[in-house]
């Protein structure tokens, strides 16, 4: 075995004061400096540390037995770390495979949240798409029905002056006559027939309003909710409590918020009056 106690059969063990001194080969450290923590020989003793005095064991005299008590004590002491390492490995081992679920139910519930975010923003949009149809579609039938409406009175007007041309061309004074009697009554029933159907078949326009502060609003509210909270564990014994990561609890909607507000500033100024 080597001076340390390692296994090794090429290698004779000698105590401690079978071993040559450091500064003297030729004589055998059979002294010890507590000062220096360190074994010395007689010469040694004699020149450099003189002054140490009563901190110099003599180690022939000291240690001639194995003292078991000591033994005992020191490998006492050597089992309670090694219990220590194997309790912080299994500590570790357990934390690794409670953060292997935890990442991954993390991981779930984040992609979950991403869905159910697109689902309700596509439900939102495709109201709103219907809406745009909707709107377009009663637009389109306006449309077609002023269309027809105008063709309609384009078509009389052209009948009424072709009318009057061969009256006129005929010289029949008479018919003319009786149609002027009545003519401008036909006109005022045409021109206000015109301002009902004007009044009657409106365009709806329509608008996407993009809030970009809403819009900011929600992305800021989606990033807290979203952020990754790291807690800082442990005790000052040294153990471990597990981790799970925790997203903050959203109680109130922003309108429910700014209803509270407005409800909270009418009760101040009422307070005040």
């Amino acid at each position: 075995m080597h001076e340390d106690g390692t296994d090794n059969p090429n290698v004779i063990l000698r105590d401690i004061t079978e071993e040559r001194c450091k500064q003297h080969p030729t004589e055998k450290a059979i002294f010890l400096c507590k000062i220096h923590d360190s074994t010395i020989c007689g010469r040694c003793l004699r020149s450099g540390h003189r002054p140490c005095g009563e901190e110099v064991v003599d180690l022939l005299h000291e240690v001639v037995n194995i003292d078991c008590e000591k033994v005992n004590k020191m490998k006492s002491l050597l089992m309670e770390i090694k219990d220590e390492i194997l309790l912080l490995k299994k500590e570790a081992e357990h934390s690794k495979e409670n953060y292997d679920e935890n990442a991954d139910k993390c991981v779930q519930e984040c992609m979950g949240l991403g869905n159910r975010i697109k689902q309700r923003v596509d439900e939102l949009t495709s109201d709103i798409r219907d809406g745009i149809t909707k709107k377009h579609s009663e637009n389109l039938t306006t449309h077609s029905l002023i269309t027809k409406m105008c063709d309609e009175k384009t078509k009389w007007c052209h009948d009424v002056g072709r009318k009057i041309d061969s009256f006129v061309d005929n010289k029949m004074a008479g018919h003319l006559y009786l149609m002027n009697r009545h003519f401008e009554k036909e006109v005022s029933d045409a021109r206000s027939h015109l301002i009902e159907i004007k009044h009657k078949h409106t365009f709806k326009g329509f608008d996407l309003k993009e809030n970009n502060v809403i819009i900011k609003c929600l992305f800021e509210d989606l990033e807290e909710v979203c952020e990754q909270q790291e807690e800082v564990t442990g005790s000052d014994d040294g153990s471990a409590n597990d981790v799970v990561a925790s997203t903050t609890k959203i109680n109130k909607t922003r309108r429910e918020l700014t209803a509270l507000l407005s409800q909270l500033k009418q009760d101040l100024d009422q307070s005040k009056k």
